[in-house]
């Protein structure tokens, strides 16, 4: 009785020994895969922070020009503004002089 008991975990080794050395490289062979996609995600998610990082500077240059372009509108606004109000006033001195030369 000891000896069937002997050869049995011989028995099942010579049979589930490849399996086992199979399944093991079959396992290394993933753990190979999976590190290679980590590392293409890894430097594809590299490159889209590469292009986020140039369209937040792009961003930053236009909205820096674009604050240039309005406070140079403003002062053009209020050279109008000034310029119509002389001009009212101009109209209103011309009214008075030609009533008083009149008078």
């Amino acid at each position: 009785m000891f000896r069937l008991a002997e050869k049995i975990p011989g028995w099942l080794e010579r049979l589930l020994l490849p399996r086992l050395t199979s399944l093991e490289g079959e396992l290394k062979a993933f753990r190979g895969e999976a590190t290679g996609e980590f590392k293409a995600a890894k430097g594809e998610f590299k490159a889209v922070n590469g292009r986020i990082d140039s369209l937040e500077k792009q961003m930053s240059s236009l909205r820096n020009e674009m604050k240039a372009r309005f406070d140079a509108l403003e002062s053009k606004v209020t050279l109008v503004e000034d310029v119509t109000r002389l001009k009212m006033e101009v109209k209103a001195l011309t009214e008075k002089v030609a009533a008083i030369a009149t008078s």
